[in-house]
């Protein structure tokens, strides 16, 4: 073999090992062990909310022998809430007009039944997603109260109720009987050992209210706060944030491409942001609103603490307002601390104000109790008052007054305050007089 030769066949041995090496780190998989209990490693908690976590009940009232007792527990209410989605409900339907004879206020508060409040009116095309509804078809309706009857407990099903109290509509779906008279028996009975009594008052022709007969002892709480992620909530708003530009001012800082503009407002730890291409609207059902309001939170992680629920929709306006709750009371803030809220335009969403921050931890030590006066001390402030329309009044509630400072460390707390308040319309405003609270704002 001559030296020529012996350098072609070298040649092609390392040119063939050269593609071997190069095909295998190609085609490499390396082997992982498989997860075997994964109980030990560290699991992150999602921070998206469906339905059932922020469409919920406000509380719970309880007629009987002429009296009524209520509760706003969390505890009592997702207790409540976990039992009746659990039942199958058929036949759902109108039956408004065969009550038209009946006071409708009667049929609503009428003794031996339970009646299960909402902020406001909910669309039963997205609540059925909590509820078992096995109808094909179900009418499109909304309600802000679910009713159960004692009385009409018989037979092998029975009726529950869905009641819009502002436009005076019943629908009804039947329910296992045996299912209901369990339910009764684990809720109803003894509600008025359990619970403070309440009396009604009727504020005009179509409104009762109830408030709690005797003064409310109420924990006065302050927390430490965090701030939400600013650069989640720029990506989710802008559609390439790598053309946003950034531009201190006297409040904080600004942030636009030209069309969007957010406004971060450091003072209150507010975001405010609006697309002024987005002005006109498409006007989208109650049910799609909802649902599409509650995913554009879900998108950027923007529900903090997962203490914010559904407080109130208008499908004209096209806005959703969340609000934050705490151990089962609103909390309002007259700059706006205690809200998130959406108005939706043609293809996006037009305007976006929300905090940018969440309850970190309690400070116990600071927590005390707060003494508030009787409902019927409230109901006679109000009636006193020549500025209040009482007959306007559409809900009194108590309620938790957020207040900022700063510590001796210049670390930002909030207080909670408990506070009386009314409602007009979608507008919440503290009762004025000795109610608890800081008397000079109002939501």
């Amino acid at each position: 073999m001559n030296f020529e030769r012996a350098k072609s066949i070298i040649l092609i041995i390392l040119v063939g090992t050269s593609i071997f090496l190069t095909w295998s780190i190609w085609t490499y998989e390396p082997e992982y062990d498989k997860f075997g209990d994964q109980s030990n490693y560290i699991k992150i908690k999602s921070d998206v909310q469906i339905v059932s976590d922020v469409v919920k009940p406000v509380s719970i009232l309880f007629h009987g022998n002429g009296q009524h007792f209520q509760t706003s527990n969390p505890v009592e209410i997702n207790k409540m809430e976990k039992e009746f989605s659990q039942w199958s409900f058929t036949g759902v339907k109108e039956i408004s007009v065969k009550r038209l004879q009946r006071k409708f206020d009667d049929f609503v508060h009428e003794d031996g039944s339970i009646e299960i409040e909402f902020s406001d009116d909910v669309p039963i095309s997205l609540y059925k997603t909590v509820l078992n509804i096995t109808d094909k078809d179900v009418p499109g309706f909304s309600f802000d109260r679910i009713i159960i009857k004692q009385k009409d407990i018989s037979g092998n099903e029975s009726a529950v109720y869905f009641v819009s109290y502002d436009q005076e509509k019943i629908y009804q779906g039947m329910v296992d009987s045996k299912r209901l008279r369990d339910f009764m028996d684990d809720f109803y009975t003894g509600s008025y050992s359990k619970h403070p009594e309440y009396t009604a008052e009727t504020i005009n022709s179509k409104r009762t209210l109830f408030v709690p007969e005797k003064s409310i002892e109420v924990n006065k709480l302050q927390y430490y706060i965090d701030n939400l992620d600013i650069g989640n909530l720029k990506n989710a708003l802008f559609n390439d944030p790598k053309y946003v530009r950034q531009e201190p001012v006297s409040t904080g800082e600004e942030y636009t491409d030209g069309t969007r503009l957010m406004t971060i407002n450091k003072e209150n730890y507010l975001i405010s942001y609006i697309n002024p291409a987005q002005k006109d609207k498409l006007f989208d059902s109650s049910g799609d609103l909802l649902q599409k309001s509650i995913d554009f939170i879900n998108d950027h992680a923007g529900w903090e603490d997962n203490n914010y629920r559904f407080a109130y929709m208008s499908e004209n306006e096209q806005r959703v307002v969340f609000r934050l709750f705490v151990n089962g009371y609103p909390a309002f803030n007259e700059s706006g601390m205690t809200e998130i809220e959406q108005i939706w335009g043609k293809e996006e969403i037009y305007s976006y104000e929300r905090p940018y921050f969440s309850l970190a931890s309690v400070l116990p030590s600071e927590e005390s109790v707060e003494t508030l006066p009787s409902g019927r001390e409230v109901l006679n402030q109000l009636k006193s008052k020549d500025n209040i329309d009482f007959k306007s009044v559409e809900d009194i509630s108590i309620g938790y007054q957020l207040n900022k400072s700063l510590d001796s460390k210049l670390v930002t707390l909030v207080t909670l305050v408990p506070t009386w308040y009314y409602r007009i319309g979608d507008k919440w405003f503290i009762v004025p007089g000795d109610t608890g609270g800081d008397q000079s704002g109002l939501e």
